[in-house]
């Protein structure tokens, strides 16, 4: 899902936004003035997000796709990431912020299984999870390298999780090396489908 994908789906928008903490209006599909001011506190916290550093066209995609409080973590982090992995030859790309509901459901119905959640379970759905690519020679790592696993978990050790967020590699169920959410709501999509 792009950021213009979200703002054209006018009531998913509204409640990114109130998510965020900008939008007090109804959840009503109808663009007013409550939603203007929203989308200008957006705006300006993801400028001041983006002080943090801007990357590479598929990156910044995902990235937009996330709450702001969310893109801030993550640019900070993506930072430091893109240095050590320099060192050891590798790139890092963000490949996936937020999916709809429909784009989770179609994740969901993989075989080999990849997620346990589907759509309104994910916290890819809420703007507040993102998913990395380690790449070498510009091919993506997990295609050309059965064990790439040991490259996602040295970038955790050697560096963390973005602040204030979780990393799927300490899950249990299905361990996500490639994925950091915000932490801010838990590790349970529960509160945030109650917000939207």
């Amino acid at each position: 899902m792009t950021i213009t994908e979200i703002k054209h789906d006018v009531k998913y928008w509204q409640r990114l936004l109130r998510l965020a903490g900008y939008y007090t209006g109804k959840i009503d599909g109808i663009r007013g003035k409550l939603q203007a001011s929203a989308e200008q506190k957006w705006e300006q916290a993801e400028a001041d997000a983006k002080l943090h550093g801007t990357f590479d066209p598929r990156t910044e995609a995902a990235l937009c796709t996330l709450i702001p409080e969310a893109q801030a973590c993550a640019r900070a982090w993506f930072t430091k990431a893109t240095e050590y992995l320099a060192a050891r030859g590798l790139t890092i790309r963000v490949i996936q912020g937020t999916r709809s509901y429909a784009e989770q459901d179609k994740l969901y119905a993989k075989r080999p299984k990849v997620t346990n959640a589907r759509g309104g379970y994910s916290m890819h759905n809420f703007g507040v999870a993102f998913d990395i690519g380690l790449f070498k020679d510009g091919k993506y790592l997990d295609d050309i390298d059965k064990h790439a696993d040991k490259e996602y978990i040295a970038l955790h050790q050697a560096i963390g999780s973005p602040y204030r967020m979780e990393w799927g590699g300490d899950w249990k169920s299905i361990v996500d090396y490639p994925h950091y959410q915000l932490s801010k709501w838990g590790s349970s999509s529960a509160k945030l489908r109650a917000i939207f």
